[in-house]
């Protein structure tokens, strides 16, 4: 089976930034021990070409003009170009839909984000002003629904994606959560021993990451907690932001208790929640974030608004705790709560193994690309998913209980 990927993933030389390029950069040598299998990257500084987990990669530079209107115009062309030179059996598509729609071949996209809505929540598009920012995320949500109903085979990593987008009910669609890097699946040490109260974020510092609204969740709960710690992992591309951030640090005399720790590599990241108690997440808007999924892998409970994809993710008292929506104070009270609980960290850690192993999501996702080359791909009820498929969407997406 002759595979083409497309989708990010970090130029020559750079590390490995954000979920869905982790997402690749795990599936590449899963797959690629099993199919002749490809990545295309468009969006990149230039044009090249290279070898990933043997897994040849090709970038596609990026043409003018903002994304937002570029990668399902310019960019689209130069993929579908790109995949006509090497005639693949399947596309397989990780992110956005727009990217594949003038690619003829039989194909399937895993929807990470809901793009339009991550458009008014990131820095992208600040320079349009408000009224054209919007109007480019309506184009963006139309573009999007019409490549989804094109494609028509969807790899679902969440059920909060049919709430979203329930048009992909119409269509073929597969539960395939996404996979954990195998950094993340080592055997726990000293689980049962205590740690020391020892706060994490993992995200792009950001206002979709809503970085700043953690800070003050934070700072306040060490009010009360002066043994509290905090390590922040993440790039940024926003400097204004990020001198915000480390401007209320400062105004809070909390420079020596939070760090900034930057973009690192699945080993460390690992390694640097083994030393954490809870991971803190506060943004207005995420899917199926692989931040929590990485933390649970590692036995570390999770505070996170009860909402998106997120409340599939959190079983309270289990594995995390859901963040409140608004009140400062009963989200630092919760933090601290997340701190003192017993965690029962070999649980965690086993039912997020058992749920993610990039072996198992390897195999689903290869029969998914049979099931639509061959026309074997589930098919929905008018009343939404066929109910197996519904029990094993939710299966996937709570792993073992």
């Amino acid at each position: 089976m002759k595979i083409v990927m497309v989708g990010p993933y970090p130029e020559p030389g750079e590390q490995v930034s954000g979920g869905v390029e982790r997402v690749i950069d795990t599936l590449l040598p899963e797959l690629g021990r099993q199919v002749d299998l490809t990545l295309i990257v468009p969006g990149a500084q230039r044009d090249a070409e290279t070898v990933n987990h043997g897994v040849r990669t090709i970038y596609l530079k990026r043409g003018p003009g903002p994304g937002a209107a570029r990668y399902w115009t310019f960019d689209a062309r130069r993929v579908a170009r790109a995949v006509e030179s090497i005639r693949p059996d399947l596309v397989h598509l990780q992110g956005l839909a727009g990217l594949g729609r003038l690619i003829s071949l039989p194909r399937i996209l895993t929807v990470h984000g809901i793009a339009h809505r991550d458009l008014l929540l990131t820095s992208r598009g600040n320079r349009w002003g408000p009224l054209a920012r919007h109007g480019m995320a309506h184009v963006m949500r139309t573009v999007e629904t019409r490549a989804r109903r094109r494609i028509g085979n969807v790899i679902v990593i969440n059920p909060y994606v049919h709430e979203v987008f329930p048009d992909i009910a119409n269509g073929h669609h597969f539960a395939i959560p996404n996979p954990l890097d195998a950094a993340f699946m080592e055997p726990l040490r000293n689980e049962a021993q205590p740690r020391e109260p020892h706060i994490i974020s993992i995200g792009h510092i950001s206002p979709h990451k809503n970085t700043l609204g953690i800070l003050r969740i934070v700072a306040a709960a060490m009010q009360a907690n002066t043994s509290a710690r905090m390590s922040i992992y993440g790039g940024s591309a926003n400097a204004e932001y990020s001198q915000a951030c480390r401007d209320f640090i400062r105004e809070e005399r909390l420079d020596d208790r939070i760090v900034f720790a930057g973009n690192v590599a699945s080993s460390e990241l690992a390694r640097a929640l083994d030393q954490s108690s809870c991971l803190i997440m506060a943004s207005p808007q995420e899917n199926a974030p692989m931040a929590i999924a990485e933390a649970h892998a590692r036995g570390v409970a999770v505070v996170a608004p009860e909402a998106f994809g997120i409340k599939y993710m959190i079983a309270p008292g289990r594995n995390g705790f859901f963040l409140p929506a608004s009140d400062l104070h009963a989200q630092a009270a919760v933090l601290q709560n997340a701190l003192d609980h017993d965690w029962r960290r070999a649980a965690i850690a086993h039912d997020a193994w058992q749920t993610y192993a990039p072996g198992l999501i390897a195999e689903r996702t290869i029969a998914a690309y049979r099931a639509v080359l061959t026309g074997d791909a589930p098919i929905a009820t008018p009343q939404g998913l066929a109910p197996r498929h519904k029990r094993d969407l939710e299966r996937s997406a709570h792993g073992p209980v």
